[in-house]
């Protein structure tokens, strides 16, 4: 056996293609034409390859959703795969479209600012947030389009792809049951995203009727190849009893190997159980380790736990400081509870320096969010004018909107604001001119009010009768006054001191 014989058939067909200069001839064409086709392949296997090193960095992140922040490491491999996905994407590669559509509407801050771009260290501040709305619904229609086209193929995870857009609505309308469909399909071909979006259907019955069993085996499916949020997945049936016994012990199992994993949620979970010493020791230390490992990967409600374990604890390492460090990060990304906590450490300068207006701003941006005790809060803050300019009647409208949740503290203050006007009602026309102004803003000044009501009634009894007329009155103005933007705040003495309370 010669050399030529031994070397690879390909070899073998280029160098006779080279031999042949005859374009004209059939052996030629042939050539050429699988030159072509071998061309065409080694182009398809090189973006194949691309795709596949992305999408890897991609689905380990959709495992995390709860994830909001990354290190400068992590912040550049997102944003290498999501540029990976936009020029395969350009070349037609249908399989980047529906990453390319999750990146453009996750808002995940993975943009390099202007220093980064210019070398200087990236940090989490280093990065802005990748949101277009209208090229998020472009790449959504084709991958939709992509995905329907193609769904014959034997790909997992096209199919997973197609389940998620009727799961999400993506171009089309929302079908759970269809969602199902493919995900099974996936599923049963081993593709772990799929088994644990399947065990999470069947958990909540959606698109298929309620299964903890069929739940806990697709997440033990998904969990056996590392998948983050069926371990979590997993974690919970085992801490709620759902298709398998409860079992403290196997909950904290499943949890911590998410939790080494990265898994956001998994952390939180893994803090709550050795705070309550459930399946485990109770460890305070380790609860907080596991908060705070969640609270740096930007999750606001392990920055708002975590913020509550400082301030409870200011003589430890943790203290008032760190708890407004930790409510600030939390209270930034609208977390409700968090506003509220942050705006009482400025109302009582507790870890901060003392400062009503910031306390109001963060009391209002919880109250407009619908927060009880913010409600509460901001309405003692109008009603003592701290950090605002005193006004009853906007104290009184946000008391009233906590009352109406059903805050006990806010029903008493309420009450409390109405007895004290009944009482003004008895006591001599100076008084009731008062409550008229107090109440009414923009009313006259006392002493012509008290002339008004005098010069048309000749006896206290038929001035009572118009002070009773004119509560009505206000009653309705209240009502009115939710409607209505709250009034600039202005930086006022304070008339007094606010009640401690347990908020």
């Amino acid at each position: 056996m010669n050399e030529r014989e031994i070397l690879p058939a390909t070899i073998t067909v280029q160098d006779v293609s080279l031999l042949t200069e005859q374009r004209g001839s059939l052996v030629a064409r042939g050539l050429l034409a699988f030159k072509e086709h071998k061309k065409r392949q080694l182009v398809l296997n090189s973006q194949d390859g691309r795709y596949r090193q992305a999408r890897a960095i991609f689905d380990k992140q959709v495992c995390n959703i709860r994830k909001k922040s990354w290190t400068p490491e992590e912040s550049a491999a997102l944003f290498a795969a999501f540029k990976t996905f936009s020029r395969i994407a350009a070349e037609k590669y249908g399989k980047a479209y529906f990453p390319l559509a999750w990146f453009y509407s996750s808002g995940w801050q993975i943009v390099p600012k202007e220093q980064a771009a210019q070398g200087e260290a990236a940090d989490a501040a280093g990065y802005e947030a990748l949101k277009d709305v209208r090229q998020a619904a472009h790449y959504e229609q084709l991958a939709f389009e992509w995905c329907s086209r193609n769904r014959d193929a034997h790909d997992a995870e096209l199919w997973f792809d197609l389940a998620a857009c009727y799961i999400r609505g993506v171009a089309i309308e929302q079908d759970a049951e269809l969602s199902v469909h493919w995900l099974k399909k996936a599923a049963e071909q081993g593709h772990e995203l799929a088994q644990n979006q399947l065990g999470r259907m069947y958990e909540t019955g959606r698109g298929s009727a309620q299964d903890d069993e069929q739940a806990v085996f697709w997440y033990r499916r998904a969990a056996e190849q590392g998948n983050g949020w069926a371990l979590v997945g997993l974690g919970v049936m085992y801490l709620k009893g759902r298709g398998v016994e409860k079992d403290y012990q196997q909950a904290v199992y499943w949890f911590r190997k998410a939790a080494e994993r990265g898994n956001v949620a998994s952390q939180c979970q893994l803090a709550w159980l050795y705070r309550d010493g459930r399946g485990v020791e109770q460890d305070h230390k380790k609860s907080v380790y596991w908060f705070q490992k969640a609270a740096e990967q930007g999750d606001e409600l392990a920055q708002y736990l975590l913020g509550g374990i400082c301030e409870e604890r200011p003589d430890a390492e943790q203290g008032y400081e760190q708890a407004a460090y930790w409510y600030r990060k939390a209270a930034e990304q609208n977390h409700v509870a968090s506003q509220k906590q942050l705006g009482k450490m400025y109302r009582d300068g507790r870890g901060v320096e003392q400062d009503d207006v910031q306390a109001v701003y963060w009391f209002r941006k919880s109250a407009q969010q619908g927060n009880d005790w913010g409600q509460y809060y901001l309405g003692l803050m109008y009603q003592e004018g701290r950090g605002v300019e005193q006004d009853d009647t906007q104290a009184l409208y946000w008391l009233c909107l906590a009352a109406e949740q059903g805050l006990e503290a806010a029903k008493e203050q309420v009450a409390l604001m109405q007895n004290l006007a009944r009482e003004r009602i008895n006591k001599p026309a100076e008084t009731i001119a008062l409550q008229a102004e107090l109440f009414i803003p923009g009313a006259p000044r006392p002493l012509s009010v008290q002339r008004k009501i005098l010069s048309r009634h000749a006896t206290k009894k038929l001035a009572l009768a118009e002070m009773r007329h004119m509560q009505s009155r206000i009653r309705k103005r209240v009502v009115s006054m939710r409607k209505r933007p709250a009034r600039k705040p202005r930086r006022t003495q304070a008339r007094s001191v606010l009640t401690r309370d347990e908020g």
